[in-house]
């Protein structure tokens, strides 16, 4: 009388017929990667906090959403520990998230970066962070739009000039915008001087 097989040793006979080709195979296509993506990526930013610690990304997620108020709604996505895709839904939202940099949670700076099409967002590198400067101790003789923008460049890269630095009474300090690279030192003071003809 043969013995009957069980389901299991029944599988592990099926599993051992099968045979796996060695070789790799690939696809190939002549298109451009960026006509093969469906991905929506216009409103997305991918970001990271200035920080080493744990972000609670609940947390997280409740209080940019309460900060930001994203008319038409925005989705996050931890992406790997600490780096995070922002998607929203309109470009009102996404400018206004951009233009109102820096923020953070818990103390902490986000830096993030827009995705354009083609990127992998989680590999992009995300090192430049937008602050506004204060300029103080300008003498009157270079309190122009051109000054400012290179002051602006001299820090770091410019991005605009505070739409009052040039309006109205005298000012004490002028505001530029710049973004920064977190990974090179600060430029902590300049002069500025007049060459002689």
């Amino acid at each position: 009388m043969a013995s009957r097989k069980s389901p299991e040793e029944e599988m592990e006979e099926n599993f051992a017929r099968i045979n796996l080709e060695e070789e790799e195979g690939w696809l190939s296509y002549e298109d451009s990667c960026e006509s093969l993506s469906e991905i929506d990526v216009r409103w997305c930013l991918v970001g990271r906090f200035l920080t080493e610690s744990t972000i609670d990304f609940q947390a997280m997620q409740h209080k940019l959403i309460s900060l930001w108020r994203p008319g038409k709604g925005m989705y996050v996505k931890e992406l790997e520990p600490n780096r995070y895709l922002f998607q929203f839904y309109h470009e009102i939202d996404i400018k206004r998230v951009i233009d109102g940099s820096p923020w953070t949670f818990g103390r902490f700076q986000l830096l993030f970066e827009r995705l354009r099409e083609g990127d992998n967002p989680r590999a992009i590198e995300i090192n430049k962070l937008d602050l506004w400067v204060q300029l103080h101790g300008m003498d009157p003789g270079f309190m122009s739009l051109r000054v400012v923008k290179d002051v602006g460049n001299y820090i770091g890269t410019f991005v605009e000039s505070d739409t009052n630095n040039f309006v109205g009474v005298w000012r004490d300090f002028l505001r530029v915008r710049v973004t920064i690279d977190i990974d090179k030192p600060l430029k902590r003071r300049m002069k500025l001087r007049k060459s002689e003809k």
